[in-house]
């Protein structure tokens, strides 16, 4: 009887343990929080909204990312629909503020509601999932002489130049690009392709040019704007350093014409920090082998036990 109290509680520890190096999720959203958000109909399609918004690294540690929640509510205040999306940037700082879009379709909207997207109206955003790293990006890459302007056909852009200001060369380098209204709420989202060259040497420069995102549904609101530089190049230190935000730069608002540009979008960078999913996995494995050994051990002493003759009395 004792060995066997003694293998369940061995049982019991090991399973605790195990659980233990799961990462406990909610504990960490206090680490990040959102600042502003806005949302528009998409101007290609009337049955798509799209959420556009800025979080903050609040916390003291690098964030491989966050993932922001969006919830629109119907007039009788139950949930019409809800989704989520990553940041748009990854690795980032204590203290950086990053852009995420969320978009929703009517695949999004909950069952059983007579409700449309024109009685929508209250929308809240929340930090649902963050996401640690021990890692982080090339830190020597810096934007000089970036301006928020009109290009030859009258349509808003940013143009600037990234520098590298250390001593590697980067890889696969892009920027993105939050801009704002005048009262300093995001309204719109956009991104550089990779920019050429795609290494950029130390010392080197590259050009880019940005557009807003769903031109023709947000051009008339932006004012100002913030960029973010993106690098799949992992920095060799562990000590993160805050990247400052560039000073939001206001111009005026041009006219545009009736067609809008298509820039490409570009993913950014990627951390090297292993995936929930498999520490999940690991942690489960360890579980199942540590329970099936324990039993196989129990049901050998039983089986012996039973095997022993029974010495008369």
């Amino acid at each position: 009887m004792k060995k066997t109290a003694l293998s369940v509680l061995v049982t019991v520890s090991t399973i605790a343990l195990c659980l233990a190096l799961i990462p406990n999720v909610l504990s960490q959203i206090e680490n990040a929080s959102i600042l502003s958000y806005s949302y528009y109909t998409s101007p290609y399609d009337s049955n798509y909204l799209i959420v556009v918004g800025e979080a903050q690294n609040i916390g003291s540690n690098v964030l491989g990312y966050i993932t922001a929640m969006g919830t629109f509510y119907a007039p009788d205040e139950t949930v019409f629909m809800s989704n989520y999306a990553r940041s748009i940037t990854t690795q980032i700082p204590p203290q950086q503020k990053i852009p995420f879009r969320i978009p929703f379709t009517t695949a999004n909207i909950a069952s059983d509601t007579n409700w449309t997207f024109q009685d929508v109206t209250n929308l809240t955003i929340t930090v649902n999932y963050v996401k640690l790293t021990e890692t982080r990006q090339y830190q020597d890459l810096t934007i000089i002489n970036d301006s928020l302007g009109t290009d030859n056909d009258g349509y808003y852009r940013v143009t600037g130049t990234v520098k590298n200001t250390g001593l590697q060369a980067s890889n696969q380098t892009a920027v993105v690009a939050t801009f704002y209204n005048s009262t300093g709420s995001v309204v719109a989202l956009g991104f550089s392709d990779y920019l050429t060259p795609t290494s950029i040497p130390a010392g080197g420069t590259a050009s880019f040019t940005i557009y807003p995102s769903d031109y023709e549904a947000v051009y008339s609101k932006v004012t100002s704007y913030s960029l973010i530089i993106q690098t799949e190049l992992t920095a060799p230190s562990a000590t993160p350093t805050p990247t400052p935000s560039p000073t939001p730069s206001a111009s005026p608002t041009p006219t545009p014409s009736q067609s809008s540009p298509s820039p490409t979008p570009t993913g950014s960078g990627n951390g090297t920090a292993i995936p929930d999913t498999y520490i999940y996995i690991a942690a489960v494995a360890i579980v199942i082998v540590v329970i099936g050994a324990v039993a196989l051990v129990i049901r050998k002493r039983a089986g012996k036990s039973a095997a022993t003759p029974q010495q008369p009395a």
